[in-house]
């Protein structure tokens, strides 16, 4: 069954960039850009590439290994066609973000 978990405060979360945190058991991106917070698979699935260590550029996470991009709107890997990562719904409350795992 699907729980809320705390998993950083927001001021952890520098704009354009992210943060890689445990959320239940399960690695999570937790990305600002704006005004808005996202969580993502803290995995790439071309090598394993911690994506809550990446940057954010034009609404898209980069993996800092090989730079393979993913869209925050839905996951989606726009590098290679067929890959994608898990988009978690994700709340700010008071000054924590909390995820859905």
């Amino acid at each position: 069954m699907a729980q809320w978990v705390a998993v950083c405060r927001l001021d952890e979360i520098r704009e354009g960039r992210g943060v890689s945190r445990d959320a239940a058991g399960v690695r999570v991106a937790v990305l600002r850009w704006g005004e808005e917070v996202v969580a993502l698979s803290g995995r790439c699935p071309h090598a394993g590439g911690p994506l809550g260590l990446g940057w954010v550029e034009g609404g898209e996470v980069v993996c800092p290994l090989h730079r393979w991009r993913f869209k925050l709107s839905d996951g989606r890997c726009t590098t290679v066609r067929g890959n994608s990562v898990h988009r978690f719904r994700c709340e700010v409350r008071g000054d924590e973000v909390w995820v859905q795992v």
